[in-house]
C-alpha cells in the first residue's frame, strides 16, 4: 500500500515545488521600452517694440491687415479639417488665415477694417497700402510677411529605455531579470518592431512673421515672429511578453485573467453612433488649431505691451 502512494505523493510534491521555482516552468519575460523625449520647451514668440509703439498703443483703436503676396488657397472645410476638399464652388485666397487673424484682433478690442477692402482699393485705385489705409480710416497697417506650415520629425532628442523583467503568461511585471547577451538581443529585436511605429511620426508646426506700422507716418513700430508646433506625444511605454527556451526567444500573446472557455460566446452587442462632424483630414485639423493659437497670441501680444 505504501509503495503505491509514495510515487503519487512525490509527483504531487514536484508540481507544488514548480509553482514556486521558475526553473521547472517555461520562463516568461516582460520587455518594457519607454520612449523618453527631451524636455525642450517651445521657444516663446520673438517680439520687438519701438518707443513709438509703447507711446501709441493705448490710443490705437482701428487697424487693417494686409495679406502676404501668396498664401494657402483653401476652403473653410479644408483648413479646419472638417471635410476633405471635393468640388469647390467658391473660395477666397488667404480668406481662412486672414479671417482668423481679424477675428483675434477684434476679440481683443480693435476695430478691424476688412483686408479685402484694403486689397480692392490698392488694386482698383493703384494706390499704396499706406495711402489706402489712410482713406479707410485705419490707424495701423498690419502686414503679414509670411505664414508657413512645416513638419517636424518626431523622436528628435529622444531615446528608448529598455528593461527586462520576470513575468508569467498574464504579462505581469515581477523582479528585474538578467539574461545572457544572446537572449537579450533577441528580446530587443522583438520590441524594436513596436518602437518603429513611433519613429516615423511627424509633428506639424506653423510659423508667422508679422509687423505693424503707423499709417500716419509709415514707421514700422512692432515686429512679431513665432513658430508654434504640435505638442509632442507623451512618453509612451511599449511591452512585449516573450518565452525563452534553450537560448531561443519568441513573442507570445498575453493571457487575460478573465479568459475562459465561454469567451467565444456572445448574446448581443451595442454600438454607439455619432452624427457629429469628424475631421476628415487630421493634419489640416491640427493646422487650424495651431493657427488659431498663434493668431490669438499675436493679437493679445499687440494689444498688451510686454
Amino acid at each position: 500500500m505504501k509503495s503505491s502512494i509514495r510515487p503519487i505523493f512525490e509527483k504531487f510534491a514536484f508540481v507544488i515545488s514548480c509553482s514556486f521555482f521558475t526553473a521547472c516552468a517555461t520562463p516568461y519575460y516582460l520587455v518594457t521600452s519607454d520612449f523618453m523625449t527631451a524636455d525642450n520647451r517651445e521657444a516663446p514668440p520673438e517680439i520687438v517694440e519701438s518707443q513709438t509703439y509703447l507711446s501709441m498703443i493705448p490710443k490705437i483703436t482701428s487697424l487693417v491687415v494686409k495679406a502676404p503676396e501668396g498664401c494657402a488657397n483653401e476652403t473653410a472645410s479644408e483648413s479646419s479639417g472638417e471635410a476633405a476638399g471635393q468640388d469647390v464652388l467658391l473660395k477666397t485666397t488667404c480668406g481662412i488665415e486672414m479671417a482668423e487673424l481679424e477675428r483675434a484682433l477684434t476679440k481683443v478690442g480693435f476695430q478691424v477694417i476688412s483686408w479685402k477692402a484694403l486689397q480692392n482699393k490698392v488694386l482698383k485705385e493703384e494706390s499704396t497700402p499706406q495711402a489706402a489705409s489712410t482713406e479707410l480710416g485705419a490707424e495701423v497697417l498690419f502686414q503679414i510677411n509670411s505664414l508657413e506650415r512645416s513638419l517636424v520629425q518626431a523622436g528628435q532628442d529622444a531615446r528608448w529605455e529598455r528593461r527586462f523583467y520576470e513575468s508569467n503568461n498574464e504579462g505581469e511585471q515581477f523582479n528585474p531579470a538578467a539574461l545572457p547577451a544572446k537572449e537579450g538581443e533577441q528580446l530587443i529585436k522583438q520590441i524594436r518592431k513596436k518602437e518603429a511605429s513611433l519613429n516615423h511620426q511627424e509633428r506639424l508646426s506653423v510659423t508667422i512673421n508679422a509687423s505693424a506700422s503707423l499709417v500716419e507716418t509709415g514707421e514700422t513700430m512692432w515686429f512679431y515672429e513665432w513658430t508654434h508646433a504640435e505638442k509632442r506625444e507623451q512618453d509612451a511605454t511599449m511591452n512585449v511578453l516573450a518565452i525563452c527556451n534553450d537560448g531561443k526567444c519568441r513573442e507570445v500573446p498575453v493571457t487575460r485573467k478573465d479568459q475562459s472557455a465561454e469567451e467565444g460566446l456572445v448574446s448581443g452587442s451595442s454600438e454607439a453612433i455619432s452624427k457629429q462632424k469628424n475631421a476628415k483630414d487630421l493634419q489640416n485639423s491640427v493646422y487650424h488649431k495651431l493657427l488659431r493659437d498663434l493668431v490669438t497670441n499675436l493679437a493679445t501680444s499687440f494689444k498688451h505691451q510686454s
